[in-house]
This record gives C-alpha cells, structure tokens and sequence, in this order.
C-alpha cells in the first residue's frame, strides 16, 4: 500500500516554507523511511492506549503529560508535554510537535486516519478531528526529514522511559495484543523498534528500511539479507537510492 499517494495540493509537492526556509537543510531521510515512520505510529497509537490503562496507573501522566479534555472529540482527552523548544500533544486520533519557532523548524503531525505524515508551521496544536489541510505539507521531502527525526527522538526517549521504570515485560504485553487484533499492523518488535527510531531521530540516512531488520536477531538490520546487499551495492554505484 502506497501511504503517500498526493490527496491535496500542497502534498503534492507545493512547499508551504517561508523563503527563509527554502534553502534548508536536505533531506536526510527518505520517503521510505517516512512509510516505515507512519507504520511505527501506527502501532504506537496502540501502545499509548495501553499505556493509559495499564495496571501501574496512567503511564502518559507518570512520564510527565498534563491531561486536558479534547476541544473536538467528545469524552477524549488530549496530552501535552514540553520537548525541544515545543512541546508534543497526543490523541487517539493525531500525534504532534508544535514548535516554538516554526519559522526556523517545522512541525510535525500524524493523522491516524490518513495513516500519513505532515510537516506544518503551527504553533497551536490541531483540533483533533478538523484538520486544516491548506496547513499541512507532505509532499516537503526536507521538512518532513526533519520534523520527523525531532518527533522520531522524543519517542524513542519515552520508549527508553518505558523500558527503564515499567519494564519491557509491559512493551512486549503491548505488542502481542496488537499483532493478535484482526485489524492490527504490526510493525517492529518494540526492542528492535528502539533502535530504528534511534537511529531515525540521528537522521542516519544509511538506516536500513524497516523490512529489512531481523525479526528473531536483536542486533538491527540482517547485513546478510540479499535485498540489503543489493541495496548497498547500489547505493556505493550511485545507481539507487532506497
């Protein structure tokens, strides 16, 4: 399944940076990486749903999230917490930055629904269900390598949080359930999942796609899986790019 596929007009590629903006920073990720970054959100919605109810209490509130009811979604709730000059909001529906000075680094989204990821210059976080797509970029290969990388390091600090005060008993419990729901997509097992987002908050543009990590080894990528030679030979001929 193709996750970005242009919808609207600034995902097409028209970029919404201010002129100051223009000259930023290459990409450092690709858009695959970027799929593989909407896969992993896409099981950690779960994950965070789980962690509200788990059995140590609300694990959002102990990491240090401030509860608020969600200004669009009836009976839902909203967390915010600061991080990295901004601060990250968190719903059933969509996952944030919002930065302090989005004119210099943008921000980042991710819409459940559209199982895609947005670049915006938003400082106020989106109302939870009403989405301004004049707003919000995906078709920004820059911009979103970098709001990505930013949201990719604040949740491989919650996930080393999770591990080191809950246990990884409590990640791996998360896993299972949701590899077992008849809908559920089950991307990387949490432990070789760390490593990825690690890697992918550095903006490590030789990190291997997401299929080609090991599923029963624990030390990241299979360098002896064939598709990942052939990647390597290529990219050292400059004759591909994953």
């Amino acid at each position: 399944m193709k996750l970005w596929a242009p919808k609207k007009p600034n995902e097409a590629g028209i970029s919404t940076r201010s002129p100051n903006q223009q000259a930023g920073k290459p990409a450092t990720l690709s858009r695959g990486h970027l799929n593989d970054l909407t896969a992993a959100l896409g099981q950690q919605m779960f994950f965070w749903g789980r962690d509200v109810l788990a059995r140590e209490g609300n694990l959002l509130v102990k990491y240090g999230f401030a509860r608020t009811e969600s200004p669009g979604l009836k009976g839902t709730s909203c967390y915010r917490k600061a991080w990295r000059s901004g601060y990250i909001e968190l719903h059933g529906a969509c996952a944030g930055w919002y930065p302090t000075d989005p004119e210099s680094t943008p921000g980042f989204l991710f819409i459940r629904t559209d199982r895609r990821c947005y670049a915006h210059h938003e400082t106020e976080a989106v109302i939870p269900g009403r989405y301004d797509y004049e707003k919000l970029s995906s078709g920004d290969l820059s911009m979103l390598s970098q709001a990505g990388s930013i949201f990719a390091g604040w949740l491989a600090n919650y996930e080393r949080w999770i591990e080191r005060h809950i246990g990884p008993e409590h990640r791996s419990e998360c896993y299972s359930m949701f590899s077992k729901l008849p809908a559920g997509k089950p991307w990387l097992r949490p432990d070789l999942a760390l490593r990825w987002l690690q890697r992918c908050a550095a903006g490590d543009a030789s990190l291997p796609r997401a299929r080609l990590w090991r599923t029963k080894a624990d030390d990241g990528p299979d360098e002896t899986n064939p598709r990942l030679r052939l990647i390597k030979d290529r990219k050292r001929s400059q004759l591909a790019v994953i």
